[in-house]
């Protein structure tokens, strides 16, 4: 179990790199978290560092790549049987899709990720907020406005519950509001 804290160790790592704009450092150690993680078996581990290494792609704007590893993600995730972690990486997937205009691809994600989230008793706010919100673009972008209008409306009502989590501004109510207002038009 040590390389699992050290995987462990070298994710929260890559993490602070990333989001201290260090991506070549990111990489490195998420790199180092999936090499940990795939030694001794642990799927999920090397799910969640997949996912890590997609979104330095994704911020990158590499979405190719980001696919490839978040689909490879997917895949693990599934095998390990870990259902947050699935949702968490189809949702992730099926936004990139809807990135690229891959609106079948996109759907076949986002809904399954919707599916689990709803099935999870223990799925935190932010995360069917932000599950929501990917719903409701695709709706949007499938011009489906009514259930776009639905999602955007359930997705602005849990972010506004939690505001204290944006003391700079409620950015998801902030969007939904214009995304509300634009389908009103």
């Amino acid at each position: 179990m040590e390389q699992s804290s050290r995987g462990r160790d070298a994710l929260e790592r890559g993490e602070a790199a990333r989001r201290g704009g260090q991506p070549a450092l990111a990489r490195t150690a998420f790199g180092e978290a999936l090499a940990l993680f795939r030694r001794e078996g642990d799927l999920s581990g090397a799910a969640r560092a997949l996912g890590r290494q997609a979104q330095i792609a994704r911020d990158a704007g590499d979405l190719d790549w980001a696919l490839h590893d978040q689909v490879e993600a997917i895949a693990l995730h599934r095998r390990a049987g870990d259902g947050p972690g699935l949702a968490h990486a189809l949702r992730h997937a099926g936004e990139m899709f809807l990135e690229q205009d891959r609106l079948a691809n996109a759907a076949a994600c986002l809904h399954e990720a919707l599916d689990l989230y709803r099935a999870d008793p223990e799925t935190p706010p932010l995360a069917m907020a932000n599950m929501l919100r990917g719903v409701a673009l695709l709706a949007t972008a499938l011009g489906e406005r009514e259930a776009a209008r639905t999602y955007w409306i359930d997705a602005r009502g849990l972010y506004a519950a939690l505001g204290p989590l944006f003391p700079g501004g409620n950015t998801g109510v902030a969007e939904a509001d214009r995304q509300l207002a634009a389908l009103a038009g």
